[in-house]
């Protein structure tokens, strides 16, 4: 005597017993759903791949892009400082100096300014300036102060980042008598590009 909760002797109300032929059907059926499962997850590799490729080679554009301001003019930008003053235009087309592309909440402009406050100090005669393009303009200021051992001056509608294409932070950017010398991408962290860039840095006085 079987037990009233024995599964296997349910039934749909006026369903039967299931026939062979829909048993075959079932069973025909199943090779069609693996070969549909199997091209699911195919395209979604193939998706996948192409997005990473896709990004890659579009970064390798901004950098490609951003080395190309090597040699050319400084844009027109206007910069201004905590006290609602913007730099004059002069203090950008006279001498050397080095503009620093950071944001207060980005963890690879602080290791850069860990790295940068040793240089600052060495080449107090050149001026160092962060330039800040994004997020708020007040908060950003007065959160910076005590994060970077720079003045810092904030782009103004991103009119600066934006005609150099500058769309990642950290970036530096040397700068001589208005005229963009030497680019750098992203934050100098590893010993061989730390001791890269003060020796680089160090020929230029």
């Amino acid at each position: 005597m079987s037990s009233p909760t024995d599964s296997t002797d349910e039934r749909y109300p006026g369903s039967g017993p299931a026939s062979p032929s829909t048993a075959a059907t079932t069973n025909a059926n199943r090779p069609n759903t693996i070969w549909i499962i199997a091209l699911a997850v195919l395209f979604v590799l193939v998706f996948c791949g192409g997005f990473v490729y896709f990004y890659l080679n579009r970064q390798a554009t901004r950098t490609s892009r951003l080395q190309a301001e090597n040699g050319k003019p400084l844009p027109a930008a206007q910069l201004i400082d905590d006290s609602n003053q913007i730099l004059p235009d002069a203090n950008l087309r006279r001498g050397r100096l080095m503009l620093v592309f950071i944001t207060t909440d980005c963890d690879a402009c602080l290791r850069e300014s860990d790295f940068l406050k040793t240089v600052v100090g060495k080449h107090s005669n050149m001026p160092f300036y962060g330039v800040i393009s994004f997020g708020d303009k007040e908060t950003s200021l007065r959160e910076g102060k005590d994060k970077f051992p720079f003045k810092l001056l904030y782009d103004e509608q991103h009119q600066l980042a934006g005609s150099l294409g500058i769309i990642r932070v950290p970036v530096k950017l040397f700068v001589e008598d208005g005229v963009i010398k030497k680019s750098w991408g992203g934050a100098t962290i590893n010993d061989q590009a730390k001791q890269d860039f003060i020796k680089w840095l160090d020929a230029q006085q």
